[in-house]
């Protein structure tokens, strides 16, 4: 996201100090409760993944170890480092990181049987959701499977935050927030929406979808 307004350059250094230090507050091993029951359902091996936004990998080496190639593309290279270290300490195979801006993936079109994005929409500019999709949807294979996390509009950042818009720039990064109906909106004429979830941390809110693309 390193193209366009100082809303991005200013996320970009957010993300490169919470890397540094490692203290940022999001999970950096496991995987979420929707990406486990996928795995539980779906025939992982050899089937060709991408992870958008994969921080220090935890879903990317999810779907490795369960015998998928899996590529995981972060902006952040100090993300990208710990990423490699950990699946270097895991031994995690059939797997590989990368560097690149969401905005221009280096990646053929049908490449991927799956695509995740846990937490990279949601630091995207409401005018910039078509640059985003454009980008996104034509990695995957008609009948892939995109796996989207998301803030809900019912996340907040401290008790008592009050939004009057479904959007906010807090402590030097953009957040939107989603209605359970945005998806179709954004995502009907391509995909099949299968699953939409929500799970709850605290104050902490996000919606999670599993779509088909059709």
């Amino acid at each position: 996201m390193k193209r366009g307004s100082g809303v991005y350059r200013a996320q970009r250094a957010y993300f490169e100090r919470a890397y540094a230090t490692g203290e940022h507050g999001w999970p950096t091993e496991g995987v979420s409760p929707m990406v486990a029951r996928f795995l539980r359902t779906f025939r992982s091996r050899d089937r060709r993944v991408l992870d958008i936004g994969c921080g220090e990998g935890r879903h990317t080496m999810a779907f490795a170890g369960a015998g998928a190639l899996a590529v995981g593309v972060d902006l952040e290279p100090k993300a990208l480092a710990r990423a490699r270290e950990a699946a270097d300490r895991g031994s995690v195979r059939g797997l590989g990181f990368a560097q690149a801006d969401v905005f221009a993936l280096p990646f053929a079109h049908s490449a991927f049987d799956v695509v995740l994005d846990y937490g990279c929409l949601h630091h995207v500019r409401r005018r910039d959701t078509r640059r985003y999709l454009d980008q996104v949807v034509p990695l995957l294979n008609p009948g892939g499977y995109f796996l989207l996390s998301c803030f809900s509009t019912k996340f907040k950042h401290h008790a008592g935050e009050r939004r009057t818009r479904d959007w906010l720039v807090h402590n030097g990064h953009y957040d939107r927030f989603f209605r359970r109906t945005d998806f179709d909106a954004m995502f009907g004429s391509e995909f099949e929406i299968l699953e939409v979830t929500e799970d709850r941390t605290g104050l902490y809110v996000f919606h999670n979808v599993l779509m088909r693309k059709r």
